[in-house]
């Protein structure tokens, strides 16, 4: 069984797009790397040689965790690094100070002896606090996986996906039960089992 239902893609250029979906129960991240950009200024993203993971709710529920205490200023200064084993893979989320002092998320996934890394985009601005100017980052990108976490795990939004995975199983259900009646058939009128 493969119900899959596509929720949003995110661009980082340079360094790659994440496609997230529901599958099944779960919820399915695909990162593909950045490749170039062409002659249309148009980004262009490696898709035949993406990895791939599913997220179940508690693993959801953790990166959901850690970009909500970001975006709630818990650890705005903070350096976080929180490291999740999921499907034969490990997903890294850091959030470090990189250049001008600065805040940057990346989530990457490592699996096959490959890594590739996606970082959320953030946008700066200025205020002015004890007479002076001070830069201020928010996490436009952490915050759009948030909300979308937030979804999946409440349910918000996930109706189509429901909808489609509750299909499959009527119809897988009705396809056994049509193979049980035809194996009762031609067993020559005679009961099968201690029923």
């Amino acid at each position: 069984m493969m119900i899959n239902t596509y929720v949003r893609t995110f661009y980082s250029e340079g360094f790659s797009s994440l496609v997230m979906s529901h599958y099944n129960t779960n919820f399915s991240l695909c990162f593909n790397r950045w490749v170039e950009k062409d002659s249309r200024g148009m980004e262009v993203f490696d898709t035949t040689n993406g990895l791939s993971t599913t997220l179940n709710y508690e693993d959801a529920s953790l990166l959901f965790q850690v970009a909500m205490s970001i975006l709630n200023g818990e650890n705005a200064e903070n350096e976080i690094k929180a490291v999740l084993q999921c499907n034969n893979a490990t997903l890294t989320f850091d959030c470090k100070k990189e250049e001008n002092n600065q805040m940057v998320a990346y989530l990457t996934i490592d699996k096959n002896n490959q890594s590739i890394s996606f970082k959320f985009s953030d946008f700066q601005y200025q205020i002015k606090q004890n007479g002076q100017i001070v830069t201020k980052v928010i996490q436009a990108g952490v915050g759009a996986l948030a909300e979308i976490l937030h979804g999946y795990l409440s349910g918000i939004g996930t109706e189509r996906h429901l909808v489609k995975l509750a299909d499959y199983y009527a119809s897988s259900k009705d396809e056994n039960q049509q193979k049980s009646y035809v194996e009762i058939g031609s067993s020559g009128g005679h009961q099968n089992g201690s029923w």
